[in-house]
């Protein structure tokens, strides 16, 4: 009977210690996905450009589950959805918001070859940031 009332307490302790320890670790912070590299010109001018690798789809036999009604393949993401992901991932990295604190515009977007790419500026003044 001694035994019992000992392993329960032991378990409890455990229990709480795990619990606390949880809690007390708080949330993680993402590892930025993609590659981010500034520039900064003449008149501090900051240039920025962030850019991730681009998804392909393997080569896979042609079959009808794979064929659209119109008989062409559909890729599961198109370069398009590709560059929506990419500034997605772009605002939230802490990268940016540390280079840029009053925010950016985006200068240039693309997907080639194997990197979707997207280059821009920094805002500079409040009157920017509000635009």
């Amino acid at each position: 009977m001694r035994t019992h009332a000992y392993f329960y307490t032991l378990f409890s302790v455990i229990l709480i210690l795990s619990t606390l320890n949880g809690c007390a670790s708080g949330p993680t912070q993402k590892k930025p996905i993609g590659k981010f590299e500034t520039t900064i010109k003449a008149g501090d001018i900051r240039l920025f450009s962030y850019s991730q690798p681009l998804f392909r789809e393997k080569a896979r036999p042609i079959t009808a589950n794979n064929r659209r009604e119109d008989g062409t393949s559909k890729p599961m993401e198109d370069s398009e959805s590709q560059l929506k992901r990419t500034l997605h991932d772009l605002e939230q990295d802490s990268r940016l918001k540390e280079y840029c604190p009053l925010g950016y515009v985006v200068i240039d977007q693309y997907a080639v070859l194997n990197d979707v790419v997207i280059r821009g500026e920094c805002r500079y003044t409040e009157a920017q940031a509000k635009q």
